[in-house]
């Protein structure tokens, strides 16, 4: 009875030891996975902060595009005003020419004088739309600029 209860307590003994060493094994790969939660974790909160200043980024750059486009309108809008100025003064230059020359008392000179003033002032408005046009473009190349970077 005591070599039975003495292999009893041998196997009993061994069994302990299986279970110490599945014990061991399971704590071990309940930090590891622990640790791998964390890092899985850890990416998940960069990639949702990475989305964030994605999305920051988009807005920023739907924002500008509509910007851009604003710009780009007015740049045409300039351009047709500039155009008809263009016409128009050039028309006045032509009506100035075909006016006969003074070669004697000068049949009408307030129209001829209130031509000319048209004209400088048609002039010096075409001179300020160019001017303001200019600025136009330079404000949209650097709005695609910003938005390209």
């Amino acid at each position: 009875e005591a070599a039975a209860l003495g292999r009893r307590l041998e196997q009993l003994g061994r069994r302990h030891e299986r279970t110490c060493e599945e014990v061991f094994r399971v704590q071990r790969q309940a930090l590891f996975m622990k640790s791998e939660r964390q890092a899985a974790e850890d990416r998940l909160a960069a990639a949702q902060k990475q989305l964030e200043e994605a999305r920051d980024e988009a807005r920023k750059l739907r924002e500008l595009h509509g910007r851009a486009e604003d710009a780009a309108r007015l740049v045409r809008e300039r351009d047709r005003k500039i155009t008809e100025l263009s016409k128009e003064v050039f028309r006045l230059k032509e009506a100035l020419n075909a006016l006969p020359e003074p070669g004697g008392p000068p049949q009408s000179p307030p129209n001829t004088t209130a031509l000319q003033d048209r004209i400088r002032a048609l002039e010096e408005k075409l001179e300020e739309t160019e001017r303001q046009h200019s600025k136009v473009v330079t404000l949209y190349r650097s709005h695609l600029l910003y938005a390209v970077q």
